[in-house]
């Protein structure tokens, strides 16, 4: 072991992970007659309420009565041997012929319909995922069984995190797997809860949003032996690079933290063999260039 140079210790041991992308979902808010809608997948959220039945074992709901009346009455047969009561965790799904859509998937959501929180509507989108990559579908629609107590002001809101959740639940961390499974799904359609530009644009900022979440994700989840210092400081200037409007970047090495009398910071980073890299990733500029205060986060 003398043998080995300081050169080689630097980089022994580590790991290059498999390059895994992120989901690249594109979001449209439609007003149409979700019955109509073609396409792999549509998934309806449903709660108990919705699921309940009237003396003829039919649907009291309009949309799962609509939709029962479609398929014939097998919606209704299915969840009854599904025992599918809308339950918040439980889903299925059923495989079509004859309609626009060729899979319909039901997911719960519990005793309630979803409250004015942006964590109820993320569940769905979460659900509404999973749903879909069981049925590898490349397109999907989501829809509310019950858009009862959802306020035209907090249906923008309701949207995006349905947007947010559908990201967040079809990514999958395969980076350090022999096997890596590649994301099918490619268009989401919100059906009932708006359409036009200004929602649009709240959908594709949430799915950007989602972007950067799995990015911190990966960094936090990668083991040490790939999340070396040098790793945090390239991406950082890389993200200062691709935004150089807004950010900037400064990467001390050593010898700059000496400088600086970082004594502390140095101590711990010569517990290790990988050179420290300090990191500033700052000096945050909006675009329009109007800074009305300052902030520290």
């Amino acid at each position: 072991m003398g043998d080995v140079t300081a050169a080689t210790w630097a980089t022994l041991g580590l790991t290059k992970p498999a390059s895994v992308e992120i989901p690249q979902i594109s979001f449209s808010a439609k007003e149409i007659d979700f019955a109509e809608w073609k396409g792999d997948i549509l998934v309806v959220a449903v709660s108990e309420k919705d699921t309940s039945k009237d003396l003829d074992s039919k649907f009291e709901n309009s949309i799962l009565k609509r939709l029962d009346e479609k398929l014939g009455g097998l919606l209704a047969e299915a969840s009854t041997e599904e025992d599918f009561t809308g339950k918040a965790g439980q889903s299925t799904v059923l495989r079509l012929r004859g309609l626009g859509f060729k899979r319909l998937g039901l997911v719960g959501l519990g005793q309630c319909s979803p409250s004015s929180t942006a964590t109820a509507y993320r569940s769905i989108g979460e659900a509404a995922a999973g749903v879909a990559k069981a049925a590898q579908a490349s397109n999907a629609a989501v829809v509310l069984a019950s858009c009862d107590g959802i306020s035209e002001e907090f249906k923008l809101n309701a949207a995006s995190a349905i947007a947010s959740g559908t990201v967040l639940g079809v990514y999958e961390d395969n980076r350090f797997k022999s096997d890596s499974k590649k994301t099918h799904l490619k268009t989401v359609d919100v059906i009932g809860l708006g359409s036009g530009p200004q929602l649009d644009k709240k959908l594709k900022y949430a799915s950007d949003v989602c972007s950067g979440v799995i990015f911190g994700k990966e960094l936090v989840n990668a083991p040490a032996n790939v999340l070396t210092p040098g790793v945090p400081a390239e991406e950082a200037s890389k993200v200062a690079s691709s935004y150089s409007n807004v950010l900037s970047a400064t990467i001390l090495d050593v010898d700059q933290c000496k400088e600086l009398k970082m004594g502390s910071y140095l101590g711990v980073a010569a517990a290790s063999s990988n050179p420290p890299h300090f990191i500033l990733l700052c000096c945050y500029k909006p675009p329009d260039g109007d800074v009305k205060r300052n902030r520290m986060s």
